[in-house]
């Protein structure tokens, strides 16, 4: 105990002065030490020392100082406080020393000593004939808990009022419970569903947990609900519950049992599959309310927003944090700053809803790092604030819509699938890495860099694959596309072009206002080239989500769904450009071959090249010349069938 008095143990170091005087001291309750205390305490320090004990029992006087309590006074305490030191070393009762040096720590060994069965009982293993296996298995999964609430550092509602629900839901719980126990004993495939005492604890616990933490807002609600539910319900109801979890524990995994990629057989030539991909065509009209661009904005309109632009004198609103921040194209003149506001806290996983059971309740989650929405701020720092715009007209205000110009160019293919990497500058998101391939085949037309119109405020290499590296060891662009030896190890290094507005004059030399434009999530890449284009095939839309549009599949996902093939895979180093492209172009191709199957069923064919209906027939001036035509004969046509290219008919595709 700090500050605690020393005691005074009198002066029994020193002989009592009658004694020196050769005399018997009768003083009662002398306060100096005589000849027969110093030989009763000799005789006791050698029985000690025989019997193995080095130290005397305490007396309860003593057990009120604490060992290793420092003295407040100096003189006799600091004294004392050496005289107990010097007995802890030598472990020998010192006739000399004041009694205080004979003193125990505060914990008896005989406290210890009875402490300790009862911790060794608890962490005794049991031998494997004490339980059965299932009270093995469920000690060996789960902690023991009590029916009270578990703990939560923002609980949405007081003790008491968590454990009462928590105790009506359990109620529930051991009724239905013991109503399958009576049915049990006329049919005992029902024995498999009861549920131990422990188990129906864990079931309210954790019900009752979930509720708590994932609708704190509505937890009363919830919580009164789910009792009200359990309390009207049947035990057939509750049987077929148990059953539904038990199938869902023992069910196998969803991963398929044949892992490997999918082989893409069309049976249809490159200039078939073409054909067959014009179908899958969509109609551009209603697209413009996904972000698709149809019409180039008005010089009107664009006059407008960059007036707007001027007044707003560069403040935008985060995208990632929501939060206002003013941007500084050139940089700020006094700060050298690109954007105020100082570092980002975000999430830079988009939100997922995760899957749910029948009547239960799940909040949407960040993909980034599991966190439920609105459990934190964010997961992510990053350096600086940015910003991005979907509008067509702010778009424009940077650099302008253009549709695709009309190419003669023996370079023009007829399908072309392309993807963009996208940064963020100063001046929104902007393209940074723009890749093209032919389709079919699947060979590279293009690949550069692309140096963005703003400052660059963050790359998002983690998603784009674009790293500072790369845009500084790339090379100026060149026709003939040399690039510099590269060394072992190191990364892929790219042409660079000046300017967006010179990589997509680049692009338009592959393709023209007829060329099929493929990829995933067309409507972004378009937008940062600033093209606008109608012959599109877009995964988003040939695979949409349940949910309809806006909601999407990602490639990642629709590739491992539906071709089993794992891309982006090294996150360190973000996304390839030529891996998505490729990627997109091979869905295309797989959904080719769905829908070329499912034309041979509705009878279409080939005829020369010509994709025919079933029951076509050829036209008058289709048709195999007879020998009466060979020679010059006339001849009329009386067949007054329509022709199967009329607007009514399906239409012919040719090569």
């Amino acid at each position: 105990m700090a500050g605690a008095v020393p005691i005074f143990n009198g002066l029994k170091h020193l002989s009592c002065p009658g004694e020196a005087a050769g005399k018997t001291c009768t003083t009662p309750g002398c306060l100096f030490g005589h000849a027969r205390d110093r030989d009763s305490s000799k005789t006791a320090a050698k029985d000690g020392l025989a019997n193995g004990d080095h130290e005397a029992p305490p007396s309860k006087r003593q057990r009120t100082q604490v060992q290793d309590a420092p003295f407040e006074e100096s003189g006799g305490g600091v004294a004392a406080s050496n005289l107990v030191a010097k007995v802890q070393s030598s472990g020998v009762y010192d006739p000399l020393s004041p009694p205080v040096a004979a003193k125990t720590p505060c914990t008896p060994p005989s406290r210890k000593k009875a402490a300790s069965p009862s911790r060794s009982k608890i962490v005794k293993p049991p031998s494997q004939n004490a339980a059965g296996p299932s009270s093995q298995r469920a000690s060996a999964l789960r902690k023991v808990e009590s029916l009270n609430p578990r703990h939560l550092k923002a609980a949405p509602a007081a003790h008491g009022v968590r454990h009462k629900l928590l105790s009506l839901l359990h109620a529930d719980y051991s009724r239905l419970n013991k109503e399958v126990s009576i049915k049990a004993a006329a049919d005992a495939e029902l024995k498999s569903l009861l549920l131990s005492p422990q188990d129906l604890i864990w079931m309210a616990l954790d019900r009752e947990h979930e509720l708590a933490t994932q609708r704190p807002t509505l937890y009363n609600n919830a919580m009164r609900h789910e009792v009200t539910r359990y309390k009207k319900m049947q035990v057939t109801a509750w049987i077929a519950e148990r059953k539904k979890s038990l199938e869902k524990k023992l069910a196998p995994s969803k991963t398929p049992v044949n892992d490997s990629p999918v082989v893409i057989d069309t049976g249809l030539t490159p200039a078939e599959e073409i054909i067959v991909a014009r179908r899958l065509i969509p109609p551009m009209k209603g697209l413009d309310e996904y972000g698709y661009v149809l019409e180039p904005p008005t010089e009107e309109q664009i006059r407008e927003t960059k007036q707007a632009v001027e007044w707003s004198k560069g403040w935008e609103q985060c995208d990632r944090c929501t939060a206002r921040f003013q941007i500084f194209p050139g940089r700020n003149i006094e700060t050298g700053e690109l954007a105020s506001g100082g570092t980002c806290t975000h999430h830079p996983g988009k939100t997922y809803m995760p899957q749910r059971e029948l009547g239960g309740w799940v909040s949407k989650k960040y993909r980034c790092c599991n966190q439920d929405m609105g459990e934190s701020p964010g997961c992510t720092v990053g350096a600086t604030h940015v910003w991005m715009t979907r509008d067509p007209k702010r778009l424009a205000s940077l650099w302008p819509f253009v549709e695709t110009p009309a190419n003669n160019s023996p370079l023009v293919k007829e399908a072309v699938a392309f993807d963009c990497e996208m940064a963020f500058t100063v001046q929104g998101l902007e393209v940074v890495r723009l890749t093209a391939t032919s389709w079919p085949d699947g060979a590279m037309l293009l690949d550069v860099l692309v140096q963005p119109y703003g400052e660059i405020l963050d790359l998002i290499s983690q998603y784009s694959g674009v790293w500072p590296e790369d845009m500084a060891n790339a090379v100026p662009w060149t026709r003939d596309g040399t690039a510099p030896p590269q060394q072992g190890g190191q990364r892929k290094i790219l042409q660079k072009v000046s300017s967006p507005d010179i990589a997509r004059g680049l692009l338009f030399e592959f393709i023209n206002s007829d060329t099929m434009l493929i990829g995933h999530a067309l409507e972004n890449d378009l937008k940062a080239m600033r093209i606008i284009h109608h012959n599109i095939v877009d995964t988003v839309l040939l695979y949409p989500h349940k949910f309809g549009l806006p909601a999407r599949s990602s490639l990642k996902v629709l590739m491992e769904a539906l071709l089993r093939r794992q891309i982006q895979q090294l996150t360190d180093k973000g996304h390839d450009s030529a891996e998505d492209a490729r990627a997109a172009g091979d869905l295309v191709r797989f959904k080719v071959q769905k829908e070329w199957q499912r034309m041979k069923m509705q009878g279409w064919t080939w005829v020369d090249g010509v994709l025919r209906p079933k029951g076509w027939k050829p036209e008058a001036s289709e048709a195999i010349p007879t020998l009466q035509e060979q020679s010059g004969a006339e001849s009329i046509d009386t067949d007054d069938q329509a022709s199967p290219l009329k607007e009514d008919s399906p239409q012919a595709f040719k090569s």
